[in-house]
Order: C-alpha cells, then sequence, then structure tokens
C-alpha cells in the first residue's frame, strides 16, 4: 500500500511519539547500547519498556497526528510535521487567497499559515486556546495549518483503512489520502502537499 512509505524517524523517535516508551527510558536504553552494541529494539524489550509486538507496530505502521477540524477527526503523517505551535500573531498579506491567514515568524524563518477550515470546508476560523499550528514540510515546502485542536499521535496498520470508494465526502476528495477507521472514527488522512502553496488573488 502506497500509504506505508518508510517514515524517516529513528526506532528511538516512533516510540516516544507513539507514546510505547518515554524519554528516560529510550536514554537508559541507548545506555545500555553504546555498552553492549545490542540492537535497541531488544533492548528495549529485555528492559521491560515494551513488548516485540509494540515494536514490529511502530515500524510497520502509519504514525499519525489526530487533529480535529469542523467537528471532524483527520490525520496527517508524522514524517510531514516539523513542530507544533500553540496559536500566535499572524500577520496578514494582501492579495492572497481566502485560506491564506499570513505569515508567522519561527526561528527566523517566515511561513505562511493556512486556515484547513477554509481551504477545505470554506469556513472561517474561531480561534481559541485549543487552535493549533501544525508546522508541515511538504517537497520542501514549510507551512503552517491551522486547526482546532489537536488530539494524539497514534500509530496504525493496513487493516485500519477503510474503502474511500464506500464513502461521501463534503470536501474535495484531492484533499484525501486515505481513510482510517478507529472504532466507531473514521479518520481523514489528508495529502500535506495539496495544502501547500500560496496562491495570488488575481
Amino acid at each position: 500500500m502506497e500509504l506505508f512509505k518508510k517514515q524517516e524517524k529513528s526506532l528511538g523517535e516512533l516510540l516516544i511519539e507513539s507514546k510505547i516508551i518515554t524519554k528516560e527510558q529510550l536514554e537508559k536504553a541507548l545506555l545500555e547500547q553504546k555498552q553492549t552494541k545490542t540492537p535497541l529494539g531488544k533492548i528495549i524489550v529485555k528492559m521491560g519498556f515494551a513488548k516485540e509486538a509494540d515494536i514490529i507496530n511502530a515500524l510497520q505502521g502509519l504514525l499519525v497526528i489526530i487533529f480535529e477540524l469542523n467537528n471532524e477527526f483527520f490525520a496527517i503523517e508524522v514524517i510531514f510535521v516539523k513542530e507544533i505551535l500553540t496559536i500566535k500573531k499572524i500577520t496578514q498579506l494582501p492579495a492572497v487567497s481566502d485560506y491564506v491567514l499570513g505569515i508567522v515568524s519561527l526561528r527566523e524563518e517566515i511561513i505562511p499559515v493556512i486556515s484547513l477550515n477554509n481551504k477545505i470546508f470554506g469556513k472561517k476560523d474561531i480561534i481559541s486556546e485549543e487552535n493549533k499550528i501544525i508546522v508541515v514540510d511538504a517537497k520542501g515546502e514549510n507551512a503552517g495549518i491551522l486547526v482546532d485542536r489537536v488530539i494524539s499521535v497514534k500509530n496504525y496498520q493496513t487493516t485500519d483503512f477503510a474503502d474511500i470508494n464506500k464513502y461521501t465526502f463534503e470536501h474535495d476528495k484531492k484533499f484525501i489520502s486515505g481513510l482510517i477507521k478507529d472504532g466507531e472514527k473514521v479518520i481523514t488522512l489528508i495529502k500535506p502537499e495539496t495544502l501547500l502553496g500560496v496562491e495570488k488573488k488575481n
């Protein structure tokens, strides 16, 4: 399945982001690895920090950040996410599309901030303390996407994916990479490359 591309994260990062182990546990395991040269996965299991099945799932699955938008659940792959920011001052720009909220400064880099509510649903954002800006990198282009709230980081397997053709959508399918079944919830996995790019108004 194309969705399950290689995720360029170390085993330790994947396990921490999946909340399988803590940073402190990883540090202890890395110290043991340095001394014994044993594979990190075996050390983590030996120390009782995780089960072997957890490690296999983390390596084979799709790790995503789940967020809420317009009372619906969405997700984006962790490999595209650089960081998550609390809402901060956004400087507006003239003559850009309505979904471009403006720009923010991030450690000497200026990045555009895109409203997913506007771009996907055509609705204005209601700003609150729960809003987050997810900074993504797709095809070498960085941008912040404003979401209503970030829920969690979770790992999924191929069996968790639903047939996209069995569903109807209120929003454009071009944004959708796949659908994830999580209990009673259906989570829309988005394509970050379709969200980036600041268009000027004519």
